[in-house]
């Protein structure tokens, strides 16, 4: 049979730890909202993207389709 004193002790043991797993959690997001977010790498490698082709114009602007 579980002894009382031994029952009490180790539900005792439980909420403390409970406790400090939430005010381990709470640090953690207090944390994150104090804290700048981090600025970019400057520089790299990468190259800039080559400009996209522009679509040819129309050589024959003369013939339009019309629907009536």
């Amino acid at each position: 049979m579980i002894d009382m004193q031994l029952l009490g002790e180790i539900l005792l043991a439980v909420a403390v730890l409970a406790g400090a797993a939430i005010l381990v959690a709470l640090g953690m997001v207090a944390a994150a909202a104090v804290s700048k977010p981090a600025q970019g790498p400057n520089g790299g490698i990468r190259r800039d993207a080559a400009p996209r082709p522009q679509p040819e114009p129309d050589v024959d602007d003369a013939r339009e389709l019309v629907l009536r």
